[in-house]
């Protein structure tokens, strides 16, 4: 199942990311654990930092317009949610 062109629970990830994000206490929760030397995605999550936040920036209702915009740099919506990292228990 897709939304948007996006699996179902990639697309849950933007979801809860975005929620996430609203809140300046978890926005500076997830940056630092994202950033963490000893999370396993935190190189890739360095190279695609300023897509990610601005896809976790952007109101639901904004999907098709970001996408249209990635695509002019070579990238798409589906993509740029993939580079959203996930969230370890363990040191978060």
């Amino acid at each position: 199942m897709f939304v948007n062109g996006i699996h179902f629970q990639e697309y849950a990830k933007l979801e809860y990311g975005r929620l996430l994000w609203r809140v300046p206490a978890y926005r500076e929760r997830l940056l630092r654990h994202w950033k963490d030397l000893r999370h396993p995605h935190a190189e890739r999550f360095a190279e695609h930092e300023t897509e990610v936040r601005r896809i976790l920036e952007s109101p639901k209702g904004s999907d098709a317009q970001l996408d249209a915009e990635l695509r002019q740099r070579g990238l798409s919506l589906r993509v740029v949610v993939k580079e959203i990292p996930s969230v370890f228990g363990s040191f978060f």
